[in-house]
């Protein structure tokens, strides 16, 4: 019993010590509210589009591209920019027309939300996923500052990894402020 008690208090320690754990909480947490919000958001969609069309697509088509928004169009015209013979004029009309087609289906997508009345819901949807965004970028520069800390941090990156593809975006800086913290560990280990 004593052993046990004596675990527990370590293991508290370190998490008051290495701030990585309050990280990863804060991120966990934030990421639980958005697919909640998300979930809800869905479903509210596919209960309105029983009665109502579908909500309008907020992608456009582009020359190659079938379903393109934000800033991979941008990418695009750099990709078309940089293709042999390419016609800078033309692309570049092509590449405002694209923008101002965007932004009339994302209107489209909010004057549809407005009509069904999911609005404030996506809005808090948003908000929630903005937070969570903002919280893994903190997580992805938060420095472990214990061995604990680098595989706890290590340990919630592969399993955001192995669930969602698309996590890489903070996921991978992750784990590179992980690698290094443990590289310095280990100098001062030495």
């Amino acid at each position: 019993m004593t052993q046990l008690k004596t675990r527990k208090a370590s293991r508290a320690k370190t998490a008051a010590v290495d701030p990585i754990f309050a990280a990863i909480t804060e991120h966990k947490a934030l990421a639980k509210e958005s697919g909640h919000l998300c979930d809800k958001l869905v479903a509210a969609e596919e209960e309105a589009a029983k009665t109502f069309r579908r909500r309008p697509w907020p992608l456009i088509e582009w020359r190659t591209y079938s379903a393109i928004g934000g800033h991979e169009i941008d990418r695009a015209r750099e990709e078309f920019l940089m293709q042999p013979g390419a016609d800078p004029e033309q692309i570049e009309k092509e590449y405002q027309d694209a923008k101002r087609r965007e932004a009339a289906a994302e209107y489209e997508g909010i004057a549809w939300d407005q009509l069904i009345g999911i609005a404030p819901l996506r809005e808090q949807f948003e908000r929630a996923q903005s937070a969570e965004d903002r919280a893994a970028a903190r997580l992805a520069r938060t420095k472990p500052t214990t061995t604990a800390g680098v595989s706890a941090l290590i340990t919630y990156i592969w399993n955001d990894v192995k669930d969602d593809l698309d996590s890489m975006n903070w996921s991978t800086p992750a784990l590179k402020t992980a690698a290094v913290s443990l590289a310095q560990m280990n100098k001062e280990a030495a």
